[in-house]
């Protein structure tokens, strides 16, 4: 076998190896899973739902409340750069589209109405299925509305 034949075998080898393991190239997907907890947050107990347990420490940090209740979990699909809505609580709702996603990170645009009110409009780019948590809206009996929103 000749050097350069062999240059060549070990350059396809290694071609094949890198897109075995994925290096240099990017999983541009054309949908996200997505997923939207309404969570409603209180001083008045300490309590918080089971399935929050894996976001408690993050709720505690970033909300000066004591207590979490899920109110309402909901899921869907949506292509790149179509809403998927849903209610939350009271007369709140929320849009969330996802503008990119490469199977590691995904971005999303989120926004959380109350009426045709908008409350909160962001882009914000997280890590496939961890949760951007954001809210404080006023709910009823002194209680306030957080949302999270997670990807994959």
């Amino acid at each position: 076998m000749s050097p350069r034949t062999g240059c060549a075998m070990l350059m396809i080898a290694l071609g094949l190896w890198g897109a075995a393991a994925g290096f240099g190239q990017q999983d541009d997907r054309k949908s996200a899973d997505l997923q939207v907890w309404t969570i409603r947050a209180t001083t008045k107990n300490s309590d918080i739902s089971p399935e929050l347990r894996t976001i408690a420490e993050q709720l505690k940090k970033q909300f000066k409340y004591t207590g979490f209740k899920l109110e309402k979990r909901s899921t869907g699909k949506a292509d790149l750069g179509k809403a998927f809505s849903t209610a939350l609580v009271g007369d709140y709702q929320a849009r969330v589209t996802p503008q990119k996603h490469d199977g590691r990170r995904v971005t999303l645009q989120v926004e959380v109405l109350k009426g045709d009110q908008r409350q909160y409009n962001a882009t914000v780019t997280l890590e496939a299925a961890k949760f951007q948590l954001q809210g404080g809206w006023a709910l009823d009996g002194g209680d306030a509305l957080i949302v999270a929103v997670a990807a994959r």
